[in-house]
């Protein structure tokens, strides 16, 4: 092992922290991308989607229940409301789920408001995610070319400001939108979409695929099938003749269904039978018994195109779908211009590394140490030393992480990057896969840069991180939106290990 890992003085936990490996991964991309909370809740205008093509016609007031299944466990509701104003429409939802995580029941509860202009564009709106003791909080609104944000982190406040690139939907405006421009087999549209979770600005492709008829509850629909991609993930709706929403179905098994107050809210299962983070990993063809103890792995990628992602970088090297990963050596490597490093060195949305909290630990801990590397380690030490191992569902930020002093590897990550980058040290966070137990789960981890990129997990205690942490991509979470065209479709087999 390096030097730097010797500065660690502590053997991973592998039982304690396999307990929060892959969870913050998985259910923060689910609730991300909007699987469960951001997809239009509410029922549409009383008109004949073949015939509603007047852009001047507006959207009636309307409420909708939708039931949320994972397979065939009932886990929760969600309720939504569009109402009409002289200028435009306020929509309203909210959603409670939950979720099992290796062995572990989280409630997860989300509320939105969303201003609309007459166009179902975005004007303001409030976002709100809890869990447990953690709760978040955005505000924003559309000033001219700009995006005004408030994000509520570590009890502060903080905003920001983000260029429009184009007019921005929130997800809940985008069926009053489509509506009012009609909805035609073979029509296609493509609009820039507003994630509050990412605080991003990503565009969204919907096609009216088909006709089909869908029965619920012994009642046969018409209805048109709709396919909504986002972050190269397709959401399939189906709309009833009236322009309501009959049901939804997108990754892993989840799916939506209209149905009464009542009904809704009766018979969620307090205690879901499938387990969302086993069922995202990955089954190994092969069992590694030390990873750690491994120098080199390859393996072969199936089910997945590689274009857009981080697969052919640092460590890794990828040649058609296979894919090579050698340790890093700890041999002094040449330091690049500093101008190709500055963007790992910013403070972001999520990673604080400005804060006069973040930049006063980052200065204690590393006391009088002038030489990066010995800096990287004492960082590294500190984190996994200071924060309990714990699965949280959470908006991963290095102040919530600091002040709660817990979390699993999204919130280890996030606050080993605020800490380095206040020392001038280049870091990132990396999201992909890593093994343990005969399986690969998803998990986040760091890159920070000792005169070339080097791999550090601040949750396992390794620095190198060994060879079975198989990156996807790398970046903020607008970036990490990516991976769920990775989730439940990708087919690992391991080709050699040594």
């Amino acid at each position: 092992m390096s030097h730097i890992n010797a500065l660690f003085g502590m053997k991973f936990q592998k039982k304690r922290l396999f307990n929060v490996l892959g969870f913050g991964v998985v259910v923060v991309w689910l609730v991300m991308m909007g699987v469960l909370i951001k997809r239009s809740y509410f029922e549409q205008a009383p008109v004949t989607v073949l015939t509603y093509h007047d852009s001047s016609s507006p959207v009636e007031e309307s409420e909708t229940w939708m039931a949320i299944y994972h397979a065939d466990d009932k886990i929760g509701f969600a309720w939504s409301r569009i109402i009409k104003e002289s200028d435009g429409y306020v929509v309203l939802e909210s959603a409670v789920m939950n979720l099992r995580a290796i062995g572990e029941v989280h409630r997860i509860s989300t509320e939105i408001i969303g201003h609309l202009d007459r166009d179902a564009s975005l004007r303001s709106f409030v976002f709100q995610l809890g869990s447990g003791m953690v709760r978040f909080e955005a505000r924003g609104r559309v000033e001219g070319q700009y995006l005004v944000l408030n994000t509520g982190f570590g009890g502060e406040t903080r905003e920001s400001k983000i260029v429009l690139n184009e007019k921005p939907f929130l997800s809940i405006g985008l069926w009053p939108h489509l509506l009012k421009k009609g909805l035609v087999v073979g029509a296609q549209y493509r609009l820039s979409l507003f994630d509050p979770f990412i605080m991003a600005q990503r565009p969204v492709e919907i096609s009216v695929i088909a006709r089909e008829t869908v029965v619920l509850d012994g009642t046969r629909w018409e209805a048109y099938k709709v396919k909504t991609t986002f972050a190269g993930l397709d959401v399939f709706t189906w709309i009833g003749p009236n322009g309501e929403r009959l049901k939804e179905e997108g990754l892993m098994g989840l799916r939506l269904v209209k149905t009464t107050e009542d009904e809704a809210r009766l018979g969620i299962r307090s205690d879901p039978e499938i387990d969302i983070t086993e069922a995202a990993s990955i089954p190994s063809n092969m069992v590694l018994d030390e990873p750690s103890d491994l120098v080199y792995l390859k393996i072969r990628l199936d089910g997945i195109d590689p274009e857009g992602l981080d697969l052919n970088t640092g460590r890794q090297r990828l040649a058609g779908s296979v894919l090579e990963i050698a340790l890093e050596s700890n041999e002094p490597r040449r330091v690049y211009k500093e101008v190709q490093l500055e963007p790992y060195l910013k403070a972001s949305h999520f990673i604080q590394s400005d804060h006069p909290t973040i930049k006063a630990l980052s200065g204690k801990i590393l006391g009088r140490v002038k030489e990066d590397e010995a800096k990287a380690g004492r960082i590294f030490n500190w984190v996994y030393e200071s924060l309990d191992k714990r699965a949280t569902v959470s908006v991963p930020n290095a102040l919530d992480a600091l002040t709660t002093k817990a979390g699993d590897c999204k919130e280890h990550a996030v606050l080993v990057d605020a800490l380095a980058r206040a020392a001038r040290i280049p870091a990132k966070v990396c999201v992909g896969l890593v093994y343990t137990r005969e399986r690969f789960y998803y998990h986040a981890w760091n890159e920070v840069f000792l005169g070339d990129w080097r791999t550090a997990d601040a949750l396992m205690g390794q620095m190198p991180a060994d060879v079975t942490h198989v990156k996807f991509v790398e970046g903020d979470l607008d970036r990490q939106a990516e991976m769920v065209r990775v989730i439940g479709q990708i087919k690992l087999t391991v080709l050699e290990a040594r």
